[in-house]
Order: structure tokens, then C-alpha cells, then sequence
């Protein structure tokens, strides 16, 4: 009877400590009210400040900003395409709605006016300068 009661107070007590040791754990890991680790970083900076209505109507399709970056991309298409033929280039106008851009770069020591057409990319007139 003395061995059984021994073995059964081990028993008993390895898994309260299991026990205890699993509730600490999950206490840890689980948290209440869907705590993020960001919350306490973020919350105080912009509680109340209203941070999300200044991006209010910046995603329109007349945006300025995204009428430039389009600009921006015929620009860098527009100067890939005039260093791929071996000048350096200074500067690069385009308009949108304008069928031509207009490019100033150099070669060696000689400026030059090259016309691109859009959207082709195709030259169509070079002027050294």
C-alpha cells in the first residue's frame, strides 16, 4: 500500500507541475484583447491625431502625383533608351499628350538634341548642337 500511495503522490505532483508549467506558457504567448507588440509603440504617437484622414482622396485617378510618376516613367524609358546608345544624358522634357521627347546629351565632347517619338521610343531627329 506504501508503494502505491508514493507512486500516486509522484504521479499527482509531475503533472501539477506540467499543469503549471503549460498555464505559465500559454499565459505568456496568449495575451488578452488581442494585444499586437506594436500597439504600445504606435498608440501614444497617434491617438487621437487624426493621422489616417490626411491620406483621405490620394488614391484618384486625376491625382497629380500620379500623373507624375507616369511622366516619370517616359523619362527614364526615354534615357535607357538614349544611353543605350552610347551618349550621356543631361535632361529629358515630356509632356503628356505631346507625341515627342525631347532629350539633350552628350557624346565625347559634342552636345546633342535628340527627338524621340512616344510611344515608340523610336529617334526622330538627332541635332548635334
Amino acid at each position: 500500500m506504501k508503494n502505491l500511495s508514493f507512486s500516486t503522490f509522484k504521479t499527482v505532483a509531475s503533472v501539477g507541475m506540467v499543469a503549471a508549467l503549460l498555464a505559465a506558457t500559454t499565459g505568456c504567448v496568449t495575451t488578452p484583447g488581442g494585444y499586437n507588440i506594436y500597439d504600445d509603440i504606435y498608440e501614444d504617437v497617434y491617438k487621437d491625431s487624426h493621422e489616417h484622414k490626411k491620406h483621405k482622396g490620394k488614391h484618384k485617378k486625376n491625382d497629380k502625383h500620379d500623373k507624375h510618376n507616369y511622366d516619370s516613367a517616359v523619362e527614364q524609358r526615354a534615357t535607357n533608351k538614349v544611353r543605350s546608345m552610347g551618349y550621356r544624358v543631361k535632361d529629358v522634357k515630356y509632356k503628356k499628350g505631346d507625341r515627342k521627347i525631347k532629350v539633350k546629351a552628350e557624346r565625347g565632347r559634342d552636345d546633342y538634341k535628340i527627338e524621340l517619338g512616344y510611344p515608340s521610343y523610336n529617334v526622330i531627329k538627332l541635332k548635334k548642337h
